[in-house]
């Protein structure tokens, strides 16, 4: 009895022991355990009792580098809200703060007793058994049921995976990855209150000053977990618990709100054009009407004369007008980048201009010289990323063409005084710094620069009430040197700054910035037409914007003078599918000359109103998003009507035949659909040659012949009544004048001859297609 009572008593022991090692904590929809080591053990639904930890793989609450040595925690104890954490051999202790909320749970990195050694800290990784959809800028992953994320609560809290010595994320998002195991979650801290030399954009050893304070101290993740369909709503009342960013449209959290991700018109006016601009915006049903390109520099952010004599005042009274239509006026410019004719450059060079490293002139320079001797030749040797290969002395920029390749190094053939720089004499030991480009032809600023130059947008957006701009160029913001730190810290003070709503777009992802950003919009028209512009990318992003939670956005695309309803439908269609916004680029003078204008602007306002309407069945939708289909849309009194196009392909190859056998290719093909006019696309496939004189007969009594000669990627495209001819790019070349009336297309079988001339040694293909309107699918909605 004794003996059993005493083993009772031990158990008992053992499990009080236990119980005390492990570290329970709790939200609403997160169960979180932590052993007595620091990592985590459990990371499960109270719901089902389902632990998604990948048990086997390491998980630290919190690693620290010491030097470039990495520590994970070996003890762990829980008092009063703060979990202490000793790392060995480094003999550090770490203490962080937890909070246990309704919907998440807090974990903030509060002291450190030696910090001074601590250069850097990752929260976790986290990993998880989740596989199903990885929200890698996010911080979410879900199974589709459960959902498991992680949020940085602060700006110098990164979220992803550290990978290089200024912390910037290389991908598109990493602040979940997926693993073999399932997926991790992660964010990151860094040291940034000492000078630092790190790699920047490929330019190795760049000094980078510090940021007095910015230590890893209060860095601050938030963990949660909930039901899948939850999920969004969670992060918006974590950015609400936690006073992260939470903006509003109409009192409707914007990632929840149907104005965001509304298709924008991006184009060229001026204070004489801007009325009938904001009419053509007006017709399209579009958000915005975004300036391409108003400054004269950026940097200052200094408004074009030509197009705004009337400066400031100028802008804000073409937004007074647009406000009065319900449409905002929006602005683009490059971030941080400067030109070199802004003030920051010219005429005299601001002394933060962010420089890839400097070294010592070793003589006095004379005003005239076209050499300069330099200590070292470390930052002036390896130019291949630099197009200005600009250096500044005190208050002179110079250009040279390259360094010496040995001692004594100089800068050789020098242009002195640049960008209205002045010629200087300068003395011995005088700093030669190496200027931080891009081959815009513009410089960039460093840290303390950087925010100044955002505080000029946020003082430009409240002086004009401009409402709507993109982050492009916002990787410039790495030429500071404190990687994604630095494009979180600039676009927050510029939305801060900015005193009302500013919808805002980029061309980076990351993750605190999601707070921030109303839509990314990823595709640009000019590398072809409607179709073949970036078309496969455009569609690829789509699963991306989908899976961390963005509105579908479909890019830019290019509204020319010879723009057809065609193009327009095939954009839309896809608009439709994904239900998307995207950028419609149109300048004035193109609208102007476009004889369709009113047509092509009437039907994006169309199709934007059925979509938003929610009128496809799943079955359309699908059919909408694949982008060898085409559609024509229409409404009456009765409800809409989506005209589906049936595609007849033929392919036309050169052939080597016996001498006077005719070489052409016949192909037939039944229409099953009304009599309609002819429509159909005659492409020239190949990198490079020319066709020529093709022709045409249909029938066996109608021949059309095209004389001349057809460069590769060329089209001739026929609406039934016309003729025109596109280059590789969609670009229109020319029409083309037939004689006789193009015949319709009557119901039945129909057959079709093609032929045409081949260059020697050219393997071309010309590519036929037919397209057919078929009957209405009549949506009574």
């Amino acid at each position: 009895m004794l003996k059993k009572i005493s083993l009772i008593f031990i158990v008992f022991i053992q499990f009080l022991t236990v119980s005390a090692q492990q570290i329970n904590l709790k939200s609403e929809g997160l169960n979180l355990s932590l052993s007595a080591k620091g990592q985590l053990t459990t990371l499960s639904d109270p719901i089902s009792g389902k632990n998604y930890l990948a048990i086997g793989e390491n998980a630290p609450l919190l690693q620290i580098r010491v030097g470039n040595d990495w520590y994970e925690p070996v003890e762990a104890t829980f008092k009063s809200g703060i979990i202490s954490l000793i790392y060995q051999p480094a003999k550090i202790t770490a203490q962080v703060k937890v909070t246990q909320k309704k919907t998440h749970l807090t974990f903030e990195l509060i002291k450190i007793d030696v910090k001074d050694k601590v250069n850097a800290v990752i929260w976790g990784a986290y990993p998880t058994i989740v596989n199903k959809t990885i929200g890698e800028v996010v911080g979410v992953v879900r199974d589709g049921e459960y959902a498991i994320g992680i949020q940085a609560l602060n700006a110098k809290t990164v979220g992803g995976v550290l990978n290089n010595s200024e912390g910037s994320i290389e991908s598109r998002g990493s602040t979940a990855t997926p693993q073999p195991y399932g997926s991790s979650l992660q964010a990151f801290s860094l040291d940034r209150s000492k000078d630092r030399k790190v790699t920047v954009w490929g330019r190795p050893e760049m000094p980078v000053k510090a940021i007095p304070n910015e230590t890893v101290l209060g860095s601050k993740i938030a963990l949660f977990g909930c039901a899948e369909q939850q999920a969004l709503s969670r992060i918006g009342a974590i950015e609400i618990a936690e006073g992260l960013p939470h903006a509003l449209i109409n009192g409707v959290w914007f990632k929840q709100s149907p104005e965001t991700g509304r298709a924008y018109l991006i184009s060229d006016f001026d204070e004489q054009t801007v009325d009938a601009m904001l009419d053509y915006t007006q017709q399209a049903g579009l958000a915005s009407l975004y300036h391409e390109g108003p400054f004269k520099s950026w940097g200052h952010f200094i408004l074009d004369p030509v197009a705004f004599p009337n400066g400031i005042a100028g802008m804000k009274t073409a937004v007074d007008k647009a406000n009065k239509k319900g449409i905002r006026i929006g602005v683009h410019t490059l971030s941080t980048f400067i030109n070199t004719n802004d003030p920051y450059v010219t005429p005299t060079p601001d002394k933060r201009l962010s420089m890839t490293g400097s070294s010592v002139l070793t003589e006095n320079v004379s005003a005239t010289a076209n050499e300069i001797p330099v200590a070292s030749d470390q930052y002036f040797k390896d130019i291949k990323s630099s197009t200005l290969h600009a250096v500044k002395i005190g208050d002179e920029i110079i250009r040279f063409r390259e360094v010496s390749a040995q001692e004594p190094y100089k800068l050789l053939d020098c242009q002195r005084g640049m960008y209205g720089t002045k010629a200087s004499d300068h003395s011995k030991g005088e700093m030669a710094g190496m200027l931080f480009d891009y081959p815009y032809n513009t410089l960039f600023p460093n840290f303390d620069l950087q925010q100044e130059i955002a505080g000029n947008l946020g003082r430009f957006f409240n002086e004009t009430g401009v409402s709507h701009m993109d982050f492009d160029g916002h990787e410039g913001c790495l030429s500071a040197g404190q990687g994604d730190y630095g494009m979180q810290i600039f676009a927050d003070k510029v939305i801060k700054d900015t005193k009302h709503t500013l919808v805002n777009g980029t061309s980076r992802s990351y993750h605190y910035y999601w707070h921030l950003s109303h839509y990314w919009n990823w595709g640009e028209p000019w590398y072809g037409g409607f179709r073949e512009s970036q078309g496969d990318y455009r569609l690829e992003n789509q699963p991306f914007l989908e899976r961390n939670y963005m509105p579908n956005m479909l890019g830019w695309f290019l509204l020319s003078s010879t723009t057809s309803a065609e193009d327009i439908e095939w954009m839309m269609a896809r608009a439709a599918g994904y239900n998307a916004g995207f950028a419609l680029v149109a300048r004035y003078k193109n609208l102007q000359s476009n004889p369709n204008t009113p047509q092509l602007l009437a039907l994006v306002k169309l199709w934007q109103e059925a979509y938003r309407s929610k009128i496809f069945s799943a079955d359309q939708i699908a059919r909408l998003k694949n982008p060898e289909n085409d559609f024509h849309l229409e409404r009456n009194s009765q409800g809409w009507k989506l005209y589906p196009f049936k595609k007849y392909k033929f392919e036309h190859e050169k052939k080597i035949l016996q001498p006077g056998e005719p070489t052409f290719s016949q192909w037939e093909f039944v229409n099953k659909e009304a009599e309609q006019p002819l429509s159909f696309t005659l492409t020239f496939m190949g990198k490079e040659g020319n066709i020529s004189n093709p022709w045409i007969e249909i029938d066996g009594y109608f021949k059309m012949e095209l004389p001349g000669l057809y460069e590769a990627g060329n089209s001739v495209v026929c609406d039934g009544t016309n003729i025109k001819i596109y280059n590789k790019k969609g670009g229109f070349v020319k029409d083309i004048a037939l004689k006789q009336t193009i015949p319709s297309l009557k119901p039945g079988k129909h057959t079709i001859k093609f032929d045409c001339q081949f260059p020697e040694e050219m393997e071309l293909t010309n590519r036929f297609i037919i397209k057919t309107m078929g009957s209405a699918e009549v949506i009574s909605k």
